[in-house]
């Protein structure tokens, strides 16, 4: 189903599906040199933060979370520093899409 059609609860599950997918790639010990989150905590307690928002159908922080997604952002720096860009470059690649897909439903 194309994503315009798609109703907005439908759409906020998928943004929700990624980033639980992101954060999922985070470990205890997965390496942030190059993203600024001190800790893996950190990073994962943040996306916590988004999924509950997107739960609540709150979209105010969705500019937020679409920019760690842009091209060396947090989680792209993450992926390749910890051996998952392939996956997140398809998982970006879906959220930009779910992204503008959303903005177009507010």
């Amino acid at each position: 189903m194309p994503l315009l059609k798609k109703s907005f609860n439908q759409l906020l599950k998928e943004a929700i599906d990624i980033l639980l997918k992101v954060k999922n790639n985070i470990n205890n010990d997965s390496d942030l040199t190059w993203v600024y989150y001190e800790t893996p905590e950190q990073m994962r307690n943040e996306i916590d933060q988004y999924i509950a928002q997107l739960k609540n159908e709150n979209t105010h922080s969705l500019d937020e979370m679409s920019a760690h997604f842009s091209p060396t952002a947090a989680y792209q720096e993450h992926s390749m520093s910890n051996n998952w860009s392939a996956e997140y470059l398809i998982l970006a690649e879906k959220f930009d899409k779910i992204y503008e897909a959303l903005k177009k439903h507010a």
